[in-house]
C-alpha cells in the first residue's frame, strides 16, 4: 500500500498511504523527543544534523493541528481509531526521501486485518514546505491536510485494511476527499488535483509497483477520484463510505462492497456514476473551487449556419468512465445575422453499459438535462440558434457505468433545423439586478398629477403675439387643460419634473382681455389624470394685453 510522490510534481498528489497490502509491517521508529496531547504523541529528533530534524515549536504545531483534525473527523460521525497500549495516536516525524522515491506522509496498519492499531509517518518541516508550495497551499494548510488523511485512514483500520493492491483505491480516493473537506476545500492546489475521467472509477494495477491507470501515481492510486466520494457524501452522508468498508471487510471486493452500500441506500453504482459524470460535466458537487472546471473534451461538433446533419462521432468508453463531447453554435462568425434553430442529438448505447447522457448549456442558470433513453438508444432535441456565443458550448456526457463491458463504442448523431423566419441574437439571460433600500409599491390607480406654475400672478401679453408661456412642474405624468375665461385653449401632454408649456391667445379675446377686471382674463390650469377622466387641483393667473407703447415725437430743429 505504499504511496510515494517527488517533490516539485505540478501535478498535485496525494499524502496519505500504508504498507504494501499484505505485508509484515516494520517496527515503529524510535525518537528522542515526544509532545504529548489529549489525543496524540508526536516523537521527533532534534539532532540538527540529521534529516529529520525537527525543533519543539514544529513538533507542537503538528500536534496542534492533529487535535483540530481529530475534532473535525469525530464531528462527522468516525470513531477514534483502534487504541495501542498508551491509548494515544502515534505521529512519528521521519525523513521519508529515502528509500526513494519520496513520501509526503504515510498511514500504517499493524494488522493485517481490521480492527487494526496504526500510526502515521509525517514528512519534517522542510521537506512539507516543499509539498506546500508544489500543491500552492500555505504550510499550515498542507500539514493539516497531511494529517486530516492520514488520521482517516488510521480510523478506516477500525472497519478495514485492504487485502490487495487492487482494492486501494476505494480507501485512497475515500482518504483524499476527507483530507479536503477536513480543511474545507481550498480554492487552490489539490482541490483541483481531479484525474481525467476517461480512468475507470476503480481503476488500481493489482500488480505490485506497475501502473496501469495512469504513470503518476496520484491518479493510479485512486487518490485523483475524491470528487465522487464528496458526491456520496452529499447525498447520504459524511461516513456513508465506512458501510462499503464494511462490505469490503467482509471479504467482497472494492467495487463489490461499493455497490452493495449504494443499493442498501436505494439507488446503485450505475445511477451514482451517471449522476457523477454529470457533475464533472458541470462542476456541481458543492466545492466552490471545482465550479468552473470541465473535464477534456473528446471531441467537438460546430453547428454551423444553415439546417444539416453534423455527421457521426463515435466514441470508445472503458467501464465506470465518461467522456464528452461539445457542440458549438453557429460557425464562429459573428458579423452575419442568426436566427433560432433546434439541436437533435442521438447516441447510440453499447449494451451493459447502463449509461445515462446528460446535455448542458454551459451558461450561468442552466441546468443540465437528461435526454430521453429507450431501449439502447438516449436523445434529446433543445433549442438552438446560429449566433456567435464565443467559448460557450454545450456539452455532452457519455458514461460507461457498467462494471463488467470495456472499449464500449458509444455512436452520437446530431442535427440542426434552422428557422429562418426566426431572428435570434446571443446573449444569455441577464444577471438579476440588486435592488438597494425599501421597495416602494406604484399605485395602479388613476390619478392627476399635482402641479406648480412658475411665474407672475398676472401674465402681460403682447397684442401682436397672444401667446401665454409657463413653466409647469408636475409630480408626475398626465396633461394640463389652460382655460381662458370660458374658452379652452387646449392640452398639453405632461412629464415628471418641469414642463414648458405654451398656449396661443385667439385674437379675437384681445379686447376682452384689455379689461383688466374682466372675467374672461381668469387664466384656469387644470391638471388630468394619464386617461384624462380625472382632474386634479386647478390654478389660476390673470391674463391681461399690456400697454403698446406710444410713438416717440420729433422736435424740429429751428432755422
Amino acid at each position: 500500500m505504499a504511496f510515494t510522490r517527488a517533490l516539485g510534481v505540478t501535478l498535485v498528489v496525494a499524502f496519505a498511504a500504508g504498507v504494501l497490502a499484505g505485508a509484515a509491517p516494520a517496527a515503529r521508529p524510535v525518537r528522542d523527543h515526544q509532545i504529548v496531547t489529549p489525543h496524540f504523541i508526536v516523537s521527533y529528533d532534534t539532532d540538527p544534523l540529521q534529516p529529520d530534524y525537527t525543533t519543539e515549536t514544529q513538533a507542537g504545531d503538528i500536534a496542534a493541528y492533529a487535535e483540530r483534525m481529530y475534532s473535525v473527523l469525530t464531528s462527522w460521525g468516525y470513531a477514534a481509531p483502534p487504541p495501542d497500549l498508551d491509548g494515544k495516536i502515534d505521529i512519528y516525524i521521519t525523513n521519508l526521501l529515502i528509500p526513494a522515491p519520496a513520501q509526503e506522509s504515510q498511514a500504517i496498519p499493524e494488522a493485517l486485518t481490521a480492527p487494526s492499531t496504526g500510526y502515521i509517518e509525517l514528512a519534517p518541516v522542510t521537506q512539507l514546505q516543499g509539498y506546500a508550495t508544489s500543491d500552492g497551499l500555505d504550510l499550515t494548510t498542507e500539514e493539516e491536510r497531511a494529517i486530516a488523511g492520514n488520521l482517516f485512514y488510521l480510523m478506516a483500520f477500525r472497519t478495514w485494511v485492504p487485502a490487495t493492491q487492487a482494492d486501494e483505491w476505494l480507501v485512497y480516493g475515500a482518504d483524499e476527499w476527507a483530507g479536503l473537506a477536513a480543511i474545507g476545500f481550498p480554492s487552490s492546489g489539490p482541490v483541483i488535483g481531479l484525474g481525467s475521467p476517461d480512468i475507470a472509477l476503480n481503476c488500481r494495477d493489482p500488480l505490485a509497483a506497475h501502473q496501469m491507470c495512469d504513470p503518476d501515481s496520484y491518479v493510479e492510486d485512486g487518490y485523483a477520484r475524491w470528487a465522487f466520494f464528496q458526491q456520496l457524501a452529499n447525498q447520504y452522508g459524511k461516513t456513508f463510505i465506512l458501510n462499503a468498508f464494511a462490505n469490503a471487510n467482509l471479504g467482497q471486493d472494492a467495487t463489490t462492497a461499493l455497490s452493495n452500500a449504494i443499493a442498501a441506500e436505494g439507488s446503485s453504482l450505475a445511477t451514482q456514476f451517471n449522476d457523477y459524470a454529470e457533475s464533472l460535466m458541470t462542476g456541481n458537487f458543492g466545492v466552490p473551487a471545482l465550479t468552473a472546471i470541465r473535464p477534456p473534451v473528446q471531441d467537438a461538433v460546430i453547428g454551423g449556419t444553415i439546417s444539416a446533419t453534423l455527421g457521426t462521432v463515435k466514441v470508445p468508453v472503458n467501464h465506470l468512465s465518461a467522456r464528452y463531447m461539445t457542440f458549438q453554435r453557429g460557425d464562429g462568425d459573428g458579423s452575419h445575422a442568426c436566427y433560432a434553430a433546434t439541436l437533435s442529438i442521438s447516441v447510440a448505447m453499447p449494451a451493459g453499459t447502463s449509461a445515462q447522457p446528460y446535455y448542458f448549456w454551459d451558461v450561468p442558470g442552466s441546468t443540465p438535462q437528461a435526454l430521453n433513453v429507450s431501449g439502447n438508444t438516449a436523445s434529446i432535441t433543445v433549442p438552438w440558434d446560429t449566433c456567435d456565443w464565443g467559448a460557450v458550448r454545450g456539452w455532452l456526457s457519455i458514461p460507461n457505468a457498467g462494471t463488467a463491458v470495456d472499449a464500449a463504442d458509444f455512436v452520437i448523431t446530431s442535427s440542426v433545423a434552422v428557422d429562418l423566419n426566426t431572428p435570434a441574437a446571443a446573449s444569455p439571460p441577464p444577471s438579476p439586478a440588486t435592488i438597494w433600500g425599501t421597495s416602494v409599491p406604484v399605485p395602479t390607480a388613476d390619478l392627476p398629477p399635482s402641479i406648480d406654475v412658475f411665474g407672475p400672478e398676472l401674465l402681460q401679453l403682447s397684442a401682436k403675439t397672444p401667446t401665454i408661456r409657463l413653466i409647469v412642474d408636475s409630480s408626475g405624468p398626465g396633461t394640463v387643460t389652460a382655460t381662458l375665461g370660458a374658452t379652452v385653449l387646449g392640452n398639453y401632454s405632461l412629464r415628471a419634473g418641469n414642463n414648458d408649456v405654451r398656449f396661443a391667445v385667439p385674437k379675437g379675446m384681445l379686447t376682452s382681455l384689455r379689461r383688466s377686471a374682466s372675467a374672461s382674463n381668469i387664466l384656469t390650469l387644470t391638471p388630468m389624470s394619464a386617461s384624462g377622466n380625472v382632474a386634479g387641483q386647478a390654478i389660476t393667473r390673470q391674463v391681461a394685453i399690456a400697454a403698446a407703447p406710444k410713438p416717440a415725437k420729433h422736435k424740429s430743429k429751428k432755422k
